[in-house]
């Protein structure tokens, strides 16, 4: 076992040594690993309680510094939205501890993937409707301050209060500055991937709409819409629903992407 000396001593620790019990040293306290929560290739999601406080916290364990500190810099902009009123995970402080990254996010209860996708009834309308008005403002709020989410799907939305049906959307660790979106940007997994991600088109915010609509429908149908196994299934299929765009949309999207030339003949 570690005592809070020993982690702060041995800078050669890495993230996944981490245990339940260990101690993370913080700007604003010292948190204690109770158990994770989740594991992926960021690193890890550890439920802590920080010393003296009966409060419990999520803190996103993230190895390196690049990919926390992008992140950071993304909550910090969010912060000022309001995340109680605008449907947003609320982060508390971050901070480097050794060669982690970590930041400190409000407790929440369950995913929409594990708390409605396991059930075998389908979700009521009524409840895909509030869910919907929900993260409509959480998109809006992040519209309004240049901001797409890129990652919107299931596991990203948890419920603040389950009780009472309010969802926050979580994990900004892909999000961007939407004028910096481009068709060079890996965003959103297969099932919520947008058509304009799949075709290497011009990208804004309506990347999110698109994967915000494909939540809904797995709510509604309890399965994805569409097929997810390779992106020529899925935009195969979406043509088969909604038919091919018509030539003229595609010559205006087209004309788009090609930057007109700024050089004039010298006389």
């Amino acid at each position: 076992f570690l005592t809070i000396n020993d982690l702060k001593g041995n800078r050669k620790m890495e993230v996944f040594e981490l245990m339940e019990g260990h101690y993370l040293v913080g700007n604003q306290g010292i948190y204690k690993v109770l158990k994770f929560l989740g594991e992926g290739s960021f690193g890890k999601v550890a439920k802590c309680t920080k010393l003296g406080s009966p409060e419990c916290y999520a803190i996103k364990i993230v190895k390196g510094s690049w990919a926390g500190e992008k992140e950071f810099k993304m909550m910090k902009l969010i912060k000022d939205l309001h995340p109680d009123e605008n449907h947003l995970i609320k982060m508390y402080e971050w901070f480097q501890f050794q060669n982690m990254t970590c930041i400190v996010y409000e407790l929440l209860d369950k995913s929409l993937h594990d708390s409605l996708m396991n059930e075998t009834q389908l979700v009521h309308l009524c409840f895909i409707r509030v869910i919907a008005q929900q993260l409509l403002k959480a998109l809006k709020a992040l519209k309004s301050i240049g901001v797409a989410h890129c990652d919107i799907k299931l596991d990203n939305i948890m419920f603040a209060e389950l009780d009472s049906v309010n969802v926050k959307l979580i994990d900004f660790g892909l999000a961007l500055k939407t004028k910096k979106l481009s068709t060079e940007t890996e965003i959103q997994v297969p099932p919520f991937r947008a058509p304009e991600v799949i075709l290497g088109l011009p990208l804004d915010e309506s990347v999110d709409m698109w994967a915000l609509g494909m939540v809904l429908a797995c709510l509604y149908f309890g399965n994805y819409p569409f097929p997810s196994e390779t992106e020529y299934e899925t935009i195969r299929a979406m043509v088969q629903i909604f038919g091919l765009p018509e030539a003229e949309s595609i010559l205006k999207t087209e004309s788009r992407r090609v930057k007109p030339s700024n050089t004039t003949s010298s006389p």
